[in-house]
């Protein structure tokens, strides 16, 4: 039985010559017996090559957005945790109080009402809490590389800045009809969000191209991720759902538009260093801006607790607790 069985499974890789009827090795595309080609093994190897140089390409790409973006995050934790006016040990669980993340740039409804403009960026890169910070950074280290590596650098940090900006707007149209304006809101989630809904159209605009593999992470294989945390969002109370629709819905459009970048077919341009030059100007001048506007909720001289600053009235809501930022 098992010399049968070995036999089938030797067999497999053989194929019958159409031209002498002999069995030759599936893999190469000459018989080995009358040296006659065959067409349909010929496309079989070439398509293998071709998929080989993808993967080849695509896994060599390099990836310093992904990078900078995880980098940048983190320090802007680092700094808030430095001028909190909480204790280290509640830092990690309900991170820097409000007033820390209003003047480090986290989104607000009132502000945006008062003309702060910048807080549709600034929120982008700011995280409420450890957890907060360490949930994000995992899922956008799981997506991030992938996206640029598709994508390239310049028009990775276009979609990623693009989708934040989204699910900021999302959220601030999600909290139009709250009676509390002025609770801070924060996170990557939009932007991450955002790339969940590129992969999620790249995988049916571009299926003729890609290998299986791609095929199946891509495409369908997002949705199961995408319903699980938005059902999280919706179950959990201070998780804000807006913030991620509107990341994902910006994300989805921008997949129409923008062509990917076909690995190994990458090359410096002027207008791909352009929009990296513009994007990151964006995000400088959205934190030059709230750090002028910064001294308003971060005096020179540290209170001596905690609550004197959260005693201001616009910034003390009634039956505000701790944990009600919301979090994206």
């Amino acid at each position: 039985m098992n010399y049968e069985d070995n036999d089938i499974s030797t067999a497999r890789h053989f194929r019958a010559c159409q031209q002498c009827g002999q069995l030759t090795p599936a893999e190469s595309p000459e018989c080995a017996h009358c040296g006659a080609r065959s067409l349909l093994s010929v496309a079989d190897v070439t398509q293998a090559r071709s998929e080989e140089r993808f993967i080849r390409a695509f896994l060599a790409r390099a990836t310093p957005v992904t990078y900078a973006i995880f980098g940048f995050n983190l320090a802007v934790f680092l700094l808030m945790s430095l001028l909190t006016v909480y204790p280290l040990e509640r830092q990690l669980v309900y991170g820097a109080d409000p007033l820390t993340l209003v003047a480090f740039g986290a989104k607000t409804n009132a502000l945006l009402h008062q003309g702060e403009w910048f807080r549709l960026v600034t929120p982008i890169f700011i995280h409420i809490g450890l957890m907060h910070l360490a949930s994000n950074s995992y899922v956008f280290w799981m997506i991030g590389p992938t996206v640029e590596r598709l994508y390239g650098s310049a028009r990775f940090l276009l979609i990623y800045l693009l989708s934040g900006i989204g699910g900021v707007v999302g959220s601030y149209f999600g909290h139009l009809s709250s009676l509390d304006p002025t609770i801070p809101g924060a996170g990557a989630s939009g932007a991450i969000f955002g790339l969940c809904g590129v992969l999620l159209v790249f995988g049916y605009k571009y299926r003729a191209d890609l290998p299986p593999v791609f095929r199946r992470a891509f495409g369908a294989g997002v949705l199961p991720m995408i319903a699980i945390n938005l059902l999280i969002g919706y179950l959990v109370p201070f998780i804000d759902n807006s913030a991620h629709v509107g990341g994902l819905m910006t994300g989805i459009v921008l997949a129409l538009l923008i062509p990917y970048v076909r690995p190994g077919q990458e090359r410096v341009t002027n207008s791909g260093l352009a929009v990296l030059a513009v994007c990151v100007a964006i995000v400088a001048y959205s934190f030059m801006r709230a750090y002028q506007q910064g001294g308003k909720y971060l005096p020179r001289t540290r209170p001596a607790r905690a609550v004197t600053q959260l005693e201001r009235p616009e910034f003390r809501p009634e039956g505000w607790v701790p944990n009600s930022s919301a979090t994206k």
